[in-house]
């Protein structure tokens, strides 16, 4: 089955980049229509609980109920304050940075599902404002490209068929699996192979109250750990090392995951013990997860003649220790939206300025450091919430 209609862009992955990328292109074109095509589960957890306090910048340039709606989610229960970060790393005290020592404030512990809802929620809305905007949940499938324009198969979760829909431009925001440029025959080169493997534990009503906030980083002889609590009485550990290393065969089982837990890493032992922690008990789901965390980037992440980019972890990822994942993803897909709204108002047919972020992959350090007009946008919706808020 042919969708007739030709979108200017269409999403495929519905994460903190592939909404950024839609709110940011709507924000700059409100008269751009695209397709944003996501498979996510809601009810499923999702590893990356980490938000930087400053984000709440780039959020309110998105949208400028996001900050609130975030904050009032928090304080309901959903998401978890973080005070700040301790570490144990080549030594056997802790060192601890308090994020009153944050300009910007105290950062949180998401509940990762919530969160990306929350952003999809937040497309939904500009979707149902404006006509040329629809959120589709479905699984991307496959890509062709005719003489104007690209065919993308998706299948629809609500009416179970494959429906081949067509855009000017192809944005891949699907993640480290990176499913359509892989498609086109881009490739992920990996500069590491670092796993994590993580558990979720939970606690009882009865138990002793966890009041342990930070984020605590922790090395091992093999790898670190690391821990943040979560929402709902619930801790999140997840363990890093090569792939190569023999640990991360004992990681994969949870009799070995707790020992390495319980005789490498004694502060977060320590927290998991005091407060009678168990390890999370759901139906149809078992613990340890393993997914890749090492640093990657796609080689091409973008071609401006065919008209297809990669955007977050698709086009660069990196180890979880650099804390950048998240804002990163977020202020990349900010980038994009607004190039691509460029381009579809002066019918041109580069991004070239995303392009060279996007390929170089130290501009983790830089990404939109000098980029006037997105810096002058948050300013502005930052000065408007301050306003708005006071």
């Amino acid at each position: 089955m042919d969708s007739e209609q030709l979108y200017d862009v269409i999403i495929v992955g519905g994460g903190p980049a592939g909404c950024a990328t839609a709110l940011s292109l709507v924000r700059s074109k409100p008269d751009a229509s695209f397709l944003l095509v996501d498979d996510a589960d809601p009810s499923k957890f999702k590893i990356g609980e980490s938000l930087p306090a400053d984000t709440t910048r780039i959020l309110a340039y998105l949208d400028p109920d996001l900050p609130e709606t975030l904050e009032a989610d928090t304080e309901s229960g959903k998401h978890v304050y973080c005070t700040g970060n301790a570490s144990v790393w080549n030594t056997s005290d802790i060192h601890e940075t308090d994020s009153i020592m944050n300009p910007y404030g105290m950062g949180l512990h998401l509940d990762r599902a919530v969160f990306d809802e929350l952003l999809r929620e937040s497309v939904r809305a500009i979707s149902r404002d404006q006509k040329p905007g629809h959120v589709l949940h479905g699984s991307f499938t496959a890509v062709a490209k005719d003489s104007n324009s690209w065919l993308v198969s998706v299948d629809d979760v609500g009416s179970g068929k494959t429906i081949v829909y067509r855009s000017k431009w192809i944005i891949d925001a699907s993640g480290r699996k990176a499913s359509v440029a892989q498609k086109l025959g881009a490739k992920t080169v990996k500069q590491d192979s670092l796993l994590a493997f993580y558990t979720v534990f939970a606690v009882s009503e009865h138990s002793e109250v966890d009041d342990d906030h930070r984020t605590l980083i922790e090395a091992t002889p093999s790898g670190w750990f690391y821990t943040s609590q979560l929402a709902h009485n619930r801790r999140v550990v997840v363990y890093h090392t090569d792939d190569k290393d023999p640990s991360s065969k004992i990681a994969r089982k949870i009799d070995g995951f707790l020992n390495l837990l319980h005789t490498q890493a004694r502060f977060i032992s320590s927290i998991i013990q005091d407060a009678d922690y168990d390890v999370l008990n759901e139906p149809g789901t078992s613990y340890p997860k393993c997914t890749a965390a090492g640093s990657s980037n796609l080689e091409p992440a973008c071609d401006d003649e065919s008209r297809w980019y990669a955007v977050g972890d698709a086009a660069m990822a990196f180890d979880p220790l650099s804390s950048q994942g998240m804002i990163t993803a977020l202020k990349m897909g900010s980038r994009l939206g607004l190039e691509l709204a460029r381009v579809l108002d002066s019918d041109t047919q580069a991004v070239s300025e995303v392009g060279r972020d996007v390929k170089f992959v130290g501009s983790i350090r830089t990404f939109g450091r000098d980029d006037k007009e997105l810096d002058e946008g948050v300013l502005l919706t930052t000065s408007a919430l301050y306003n708005k808020i006071t």
